[in-house]
């Protein structure tokens, strides 16, 4: 079980998946724009699914709102314009204890499930951080990535802090997601993600919403 069980709602806002455009971050409201590792923010995925931010400080109807982006470096936070954009309390939190190789599913104080995960191994240790569930890609075909990724990829708002590239690509973005070897479930040899049976990933994927908090923890 958990080792801390302390949660709050979390507030999302997700993006027009019908709009591609670059998203306006600055330092306060009207302030200044920021930038990041992997150049500008979009509203977007690289997949075509809607960003999705977390609500820092801001209500819904504000002009402003202060976010935490899915972007590098990990924790970022800007403002953002929020008029017109929907809001959302997402109470579904997610626990990965990585000394015990477990990973628990809430739905605000009720357990959903819990199970054994592969965890990172040495050299690429899974991130011990806080973050939210940002994208979900059903993999059954491996559409989206190679059968070691079993048939759910959960994305993650955070990045190895290991890897700064993998697969040509900037970033290695941490995912809970399924697993090809589900007889080596409780050992550390990922490149940083979770990975989980295939049944429970599926559980997961149709459970918790986006936005659900993520904690990870030694």
């Amino acid at each position: 079980m958990p080792r801390d069980l302390e949660w709050e709602p979390a507030t999302i806002l997700i993006f027009d998946s019908a709009v591609n455009e670059i998203v306006p971050v600055y330092d306060a409201p009207d302030g200044n724009g920021l930038e990041f590792y992997d150049g500008d923010v979009w509203s977007t995925t690289e997949y075509g699914n809607p960003l999705v931010v977390r609500v820092i400080q801001g209500s819904e109807g504000d002009e402003w709102a202060e976010v935490e982006l899915p972007a590098r470096p990990n924790g970022s936070r800007g403002w953002i314009r929020a008029a017109g954009l929907e809001w959302f309390t997402v109470e579904h939190h997610m626990f990965a204890d990585l000394s015990e190789r477990s990973l628990a599913l809430f739905d605000g104080d009720e357990l959903v499930l819990t199970a054994r995960v592969i965890v990172g191994k040495e050299a690429t240790p899974t991130p011990t951080l806080d973050g939210f569930l940002v994208e979900k890609l059903p993999n059954h075909d491996h559409a989206y990535g190679s059968v070691v990724l079993g048939d759910w990829i959960l994305a993650l708002s955070f990045f190895s802090e290991a890897l700064y590239s993998f697969g040509g690509k900037p970033g290695y973005r941490i995912a809970v997601h399924g697993t090809h070897i589900p007889e080596r479930l409780g050992e550390a040899l990922s490149n940083g993600g979770l990975r989980l049976d295939n049944e429970v990933v599926e559980l997961i994927a149709h459970e918790a919403p986006l936005g659900t908090i993520v904690r990870i923890v030694d």
